[in-house]
């Protein structure tokens, strides 16, 4: 008869055993504790929403280990360590990590914030390079806890204008110079090229051929290059779906906004209908991927009521509260004070978008937090519930947070679905959000490159 031994002797043996295992000496007791290095994180019993846009699976087994996906399955069907944290997603449903492809990164704070809401990966498309390569380099390496940042350092353009982001703005005036700054870009490893609203056909031209010669896709916010000429010349991106409407206008003339607003809210007020589907099929053919950014649209479109009326201000530090306000009293009142002609534009953004979509384009999802009220993390949520609103099925809304961003930015073999191999970004949520998409911010855990990430601000 085996001789009994005591509580704390057992204790003492099994983390020995976890150990000789394999499991990183792990002491799976210490339920509180986040996985270490080498030991096993083990979703057990949710229903799976991979990101490939199948039809969900439930009672589904996900094993992590460090920071990869090591497999998937039905419960019963995967094999799983006795020693591993487990989490029970009984009754919880399980997403991909969620991609914001449209931010402008510009505060430390944001990385907490991001990974509260469950963005475990954003595109910077305006900052300071040397400051954005660096945080994404130490996010990277581990030695700072935040999203995974795909950045184009300064975007660039033929002059500097005043306000926003464009304080990070490499000033372009020759053919020269146009490839002399992809060339320093792609000599800072950076990811993208971002191209901004007043630089002429000339100059896009030689930029995005010049960053082709570096494998460094290009975006576009656009005003005075439409969509179809830069989707021949081979941009990738199309920014808050900007050079659109300049490329389905008639031959009416209309009064134009200010020259340098960063979008108009008069072109899509005079787009030929008749154009749409020749434009679409050309976007299709060449790959192009449209950031919808239905928050910046929605934002013109409303009072400064209700663009409030939803924040969770008690995750907002004061400073951006103030800051925002300033901002409703001074430029918006400005730029909103036709709110008619935004109503229409939104609904004609989204009009085509829609039809963009049902004609086999990809729309991907982007904020441009943090713009007033557009809290970063949050708003990523915001803009799946817009998708919706617009007449995006929920599936589809959540493919353009996750497998189509991913496409996008050229990861899909680590990000945007939940598959063996890739990067164990996800979110478990407590309620169906294919059902109601509002359900993707009753967030229970968010899981970062394998870590469990405390759901703490401040």
């Amino acid at each position: 008869m085996t001789k009994p031994i005591s509580r704390r002797e057992f204790f003492k043996r099994s983390s020995r055993l976890a150990a000789a295992a394999g499991f990183g000496g792990y002491n799976v007791f210490h339920t509180g504790c986040r996985t270490k290095k080498g030991a096993y994180l083990i979703i057990k019993g949710g229903t799976l929403i991979d990101g490939n846009g199948g039809p969900p699976v439930k009672d589904t087994v996900i094993l992590i280990k460090n920071q990869t996906i090591k497999s998937v399955g039905k419960v019963g069907q995967i094999k799983t360590p006795l020693f591993a944290k487990t989490i029970n997603a009984k009754a919880k449903y399980i997403i991909p990590g969620l991609i914001d492809m449209h931010v402008h990164f510009v505060d430390p704070l944001f990385c907490e914030q991001f990974l509260f809401y469950g963005v475990t990966t954003v595109r910077d498309v305006g900052n300071n390079t040397n400051d954005i390569v660096n945080l994404r380099d130490k996010i990277n390496k581990g030695e700072i806890s935040g999203p995974t940042i795909f950045t184009s350092g300064y975007l660039i353009n033929n002059q500097r204008i005043p306000f926003g982001a464009s304080r990070y703005t490499a000033v372009v005036k020759t053919p020269a110079q146009a490839r002399r700054v992809v060339q320093i870009l792609a000599q800072k490893k950076v990811d993208w090229i971002k191209i901004y609203i007043t630089l002429p056909p000339k100059l896009t031209r030689i930029i995005i051929q010049e960053a082709k010669k570096y494998n460094l896709p290009v975006a576009g916010h656009l005003r005075r290059v439409n969509a179809e000429k830069a989707a021949k010349w081979g941009i990738k991106t199309l920014e808050h779906t900007t050079g659109i409407s300049e490329a389905l206008l008639g031959d009416e003339q209309f009064e134009d906004a200010p020259p340098l607003w960063t979008i108009s809210n008069k072109t899509w007020l005079h787009v030929d209908r008749e154009k749409y589907n020749a434009l679409i099929d050309l976007l299709v053919k060449k790959d192009v991927y449209i950031t919808g950014n239905l928050t910046l649209y929605h934002s013109m479109a409303s009072t400064p009521e209700e663009l409030q009326k939803d924040l969770p201000e008690k995750l907002i530090p004061q400073f951006y509260l103030d800051g925002w306000k300033n901002y409703l009293n001074g430029r918006f009142l400005e730029l909103t004070q036709d709110r008619e002609s935004w109503k229409i534009t939104e609904k004609k953004v989204a009009e085509f978008l829609i039809l963009f979509k049902e004609r086999g384009g990809k729309v991907i999802a982007g904020t441009d937090s943090p713009w007033p009220y557009l809290f970063p993390g949050h708003s990523l949520h915001e803009e799946l519930q817009l998708l919706v609103t617009a007449g995006f099925s929920p599936m589809e809304a959540l493919l353009a947070a996750t497998r189509y961003s991913a496409e996008a930015l050229g990861q899909t073999h680590n990000l945007g679905t939940l598959e063996t191999g890739k990067a164990a970004n996800l979110i478990i949520l407590n309620g169906n959000p294919l059902k109601d998409i509002n359900q993707t911010l009753n967030i229970n855990t968010v899981v970062k490159n394998g870590k469990i990430i405390p759901r703490k601000l401040y």
